[in-house]
Order: structure tokens, then C-alpha cells, then sequence
């Protein structure tokens, strides 16, 4: 059985409505620090703020590129990852073009994800967002062999902008991968319950699961330790 600890490194902070302030992002990093959390997830705007709050504390600051849609051209994503790497983010999350996936268009995501590995580095872990909800079983298994060719850390389910992924999805992910790459499930309601992140951790070779309610999750799963559920 995972400990407290354990299991805290298995969740991301997600903090990504666009009506945050520096106070929220700050409450974040206070929640991540105190749990122990894998990393913060934020917009851009706010990964030098988060790099600096979560300095010496074993957290990840990490950002979204290309977030939530995809859809920037393939420069402004190299650019926004570029300044990420360079204010020190452990960790980035990059949407795919949707739309060239599903025209087939392999060449532009191929290329975005190789510059995306390549930009990163060995310093900052990548993380892939796939979107599923916008996709058929075989683009989900394309992609996912894609970034696993590319040595992308992590394929992500979703944004949480769009439609919620569901246990398929992560199955067909799961039966894709090779090498390194590890699975991420993200874009789940705010409400994700202890059992199901048990579910995917357990069962389902979920390594990260990103979430806004992962402090509240660290605290129910404390309390099942403790008999207290």
C-alpha cells in the first residue's frame, strides 16, 4: 500500500481558470508545499512567481503551452516553451494540434513533439495533452505510439476544458506505450474521487493524475490510512 507520501507524488496541482490571481497561485504553491505534491500546474503567465514559491521545497513548478486548445502555430509554442525551460520550469504541458491529428497531418505533430522533447530537454519533463474527447480510439493509439518514438515523459488525457476522458481512453493509451513514457490523467472534474485516483494508480499504470482538489485528495486518503473513512 502507497503511503502518504507516495501518494502525494503521484498528484499534480492543477491551477489553470483564467480568472486566477497571484493570490490563488500563491494559495497553490502553499497547498502543494504542505502535501508534498508532485507539481504545480499553471498558466504561463504565472510559472516565474511559482518557480520562485516553490524554490527548495521538492515541488515542481510547471506550465501549459499551447494551452487549452492547441491550435497557436508551432513558433509560439517553441517560444512559450523556451521561456518556460528558462525561468527554471521542472515541468511543461503541451497540448497537440488537434485539428492536424485528425487531418492526418503526422509530419506537424511529429515535428511539434520532437522540438517539444528537444526544447525540454533533460531537465523539464514533458507532458503530451491529447484531448480525447476529440478523438477516435485510433488517433489516441497513433498519437500515443508517436510520443512514445519522440521520448515524450508523459501522454496526458485532457485539458478539462472540453470533454471529461473516461477508463477507454487511458486503456488504449496504456496499450500503446513503450520505452520511458508514462500515462497522466487530467481533465477530470474538480470532484475526482479518492477511489477512482486509487483505481488509476493501481490498475491502471496512471504514474500522474492532475487535479484542482489534489490537496483535498492527500487529505481523504491520510484519513483511509488512519481507518478514518
Amino acid at each position: 500500500m502507497l503511503t502518504a507520501q507516495e501518494f502525494a507524488k503521484h498528484l499534480d496541482l492543477a491551477y489553470l481558470a483564467p480568472n486566477l490571481q497571484e493570490k490563488d497561485i500563491r494559495e497553490a504553491c502553499r497547498i502543494a508545499t504542505k502535501y508534498r505534491l508532485a507539481n504545480v500546474n499553471v498558466n504561463a503567465c504565472w510559472a516565474e512567481l511559482v518557480v520562485k514559491e516553490l524554490a527548495g521545497t521538492g515541488v515542481g513548478p510547471s506550465a501549459v503551452i499551447g494551452f487549452p486548445y492547441g491550435a497557436t502555430i508551432s513558433k509560439a509554442k517553441y517560444l512559450e516553451l523556451e521561456e518556460m525551460v528558462c525561468v527554471g520550469c521542472a515541468a511543461c504541458d503541451m497540448v497537440v494540434n488537434i485539428g492536424a491529428l485528425k487531418d492526418g497531418n503526422y509530419r506537424l505533430v511529429t515535428e511539434e513533439i520532437r522540438e517539444f522533447v528537444r526544447i525540454c530537454g533533460s531537465d523539464c519533463d514533458t507532458k503530451l495533452i491529447f484531448e480525447v474527447g476529440f478523438l477516435t480510439d485510433d488517433e489516441i493509439a497513433t498519437l500515443t505510439k508517436i510520443c512514445c518514438a519522440c521520448g515524450v515523459d508523459y501522454v496526458k488525457t485532457a485539458t478539462g476544458s472540453q470533454a471529461f476522458p473516461d477508463i477507454r481512453h487511458v486503456e488504449i493509451m496504456r496499450a500503446n506505450l513503450s520505452g520511458d513514457t508514462k500515462i497522466k490523467v487530467s481533465g477530470v472534474p474538480r470532484t475526482f474521487t479518492l477511489a477512482a485516483a486509487l483505481f488509476m494508480i493501481n490498475h491502471m499504470q496512471v504514474r500522474l493524475i492532475g487535479t484542482r482538489s489534489a490537496g483535498e485528495l492527500v487529505e481523504y486518503y491520510i484519513r483511509y490510512l488512519k481507518g478514518g473513512l
